[in-house]
């Protein structure tokens, strides 16, 4: 029987969930990730993962790994909260749940909140010998047999069955495939960083008593840290401060985790090495790109954490509650980083073939329903589901591609338009 060989441009969540879920069903799987190492850019800090993200996981990852992800994630109250700059609630709702699952089945699931990096070592676990860094894809080309072979820049080429575009908003694979489509920029900056609850996790949490007072002073600094907080912080997994349409905005997300990663880890069955971390709260401030205190984005990226704490304070008004201020105050600089804000528009559908795309590679929307690394998860789970079902019975692995597209476009697409609306009415999106 023919072992289906599939390559993945991108080690982010949503190629690396794949590769777990097409690893477990006897396909040959190779990522190639254009970073040289897997810390080579700031990966960011919270993700929020909701029905979609957490039954993908569960379907792809094996058994162990998916406990562990759980085991380091925060469970805060699974509310989305919506606050005037004066922190009178203006919308306050349970996190969205999935509109269907993908196989028919039906599980409870709850709202976590992850450390983007911690999941992202977690699903790095196993696959050493899956993942080639500094390979950057310059190019794909269909052959006469089906197959598809991908060349980088550093002069490698390789060929496979099938090529998955997992290489984010700006990927190449896309450029090639669908050059009509459209990414937009959705109008909005961030600059994004954490508050930290606690000194950083020391990674003293061994087997044996030492480990065990470890944790506990770590979480007698993080709840002594969180009660110098205005508790509404914690009331829900998000909170947006807003000054309205048009105007700056504040998020803040909530980490505390159930058991500190660099605990977590070397005690799990089998042991994971992950990197230690606090408790925190991730936050952020967005304003429209021509709002007149903002400056352009290329200035925006040559700011340090100093800068970017400081033109923060400008965007938040002095008529803003003394909370926010007192909260923004207490951004970690070192954390700080800008983001430009970036959209996919609808696109028609196309012929598939040996080449198909996942997450912001196809998709990309704004953060304000927390969905987009839940789609991105999604997908990953919905294009192992038909891939496999193909491989099993003998049918060309085109007709799985057909049927991951055709359901894909459905759900992604009406997730991206419903962040669009919900971003032009709560933040001032385009």
């Amino acid at each position: 029987m023919h072992q289906h060989r599939v390559i993945i441009a991108g080690a982010g969540l949503g190629g690396l969930t794949l590769a777990h879920g097409l690893r477990a069903r006897g396909f040959d799987v190779a990522v190639y990730e254009r970073d040289h190492h897997p810390d080579a850019r700031p990966q960011g800090y919270r993700v929020q993962l909701d029905e979609p993200g957490l039954a993908g996981l569960e379907r792809c990852l094996p058994e162990h790994l998916f406990r562990l992800g759980l085991a380091t994630a925060a469970s805060p109250p699974a509310r989305v909260s919506v606050r005037d700059r004066h922190l009178g609630t203006l919308a306050d709702r349970p996190t969205a749940p999935d509109p269907g699952p993908t196989d028919g089945t039906a599980r409870p699931y709850r709202s976590y909140a992850f450390n983007r990096p911690t999941l992202r070592q977690i699903l790095l676990s196993g696959l050493a010998d899956t993942v080639r860094y500094g390979a950057e894809l310059l190019s794909w080309e269909k052959e006469q047999d089906g197959t598809v072979t991908v060349r980088f820049a550093d002069g490698r080429s390789a060929s496979a069955d099938l090529l998955v575009g997992a290489d984010g908003v700006g990927s190449a694979v896309r450029r090639q495939l669908l050059p009509h489509a459209r990414v937009e920029d959705a109008g909005l900056r961030l600059i994004y960083g954490r508050i930290p609850l606690d000194a950083p996790e020391t990674g003293v949490g061994d087997a044996g008593e030492a480990g065990e007072v470890g944790e506990a002073e770590t979480g007698a600094a993080a709840a002594g840290a969180a009660a110098a907080l205005p508790p509404w912080v914690f009331d829900s997994i998000f909170t947006v401060v807003t000054g309205g349409p048009g105007s700056p905005h504040v998020g803040f997300g909530p980490v505390r985790f159930t058991r500190p990663p660099g605990a977590a880890g070397p005690a799990h069955t089998p042991p994971v090495p992950l990197t230690p971390v606090g408790d925190y709260v991730a936050c952020l401030v967005g304003a429209p790109a021509d709002h007149p205190a903002m400056p352009s984005f290329e200035a925006l990226r040559g700011l340090d954490g100093p800068a970017l704490r400081e033109l923060a304070g400008r965007l938040v008004g002095d008529d803003w509650h003394p909370d926010v201020h007192r909260l923004l105050d207490r951004w970690e600089t070192g954390s700080l980083f800008p983001l430009r804000i970036s959209t996919a528009s609808p696109v028609p559908s196309w012929e598939p073939g040996p080449v198909t795309l996942l997450g912001d590679a196809i998709h990309a929307m704004s953060p304000v329903l927390a969905m987009g690394a839940n789609t991105a998860i999604r997908d990953a789970a919905e294009l192992t589901r038909t891939l496999a079902g193909a491989a099993a019975s003998g049918t060309p692995l085109v007709d799985g591609v057909r049927a991951y597209e055709l359901r894909m476009r459905e759900y992604a697409f009406s997730v991206v338009a419903a962040s669009r609306r919900t971003g032009r009415q709560r933040v001032g999106q385009r």
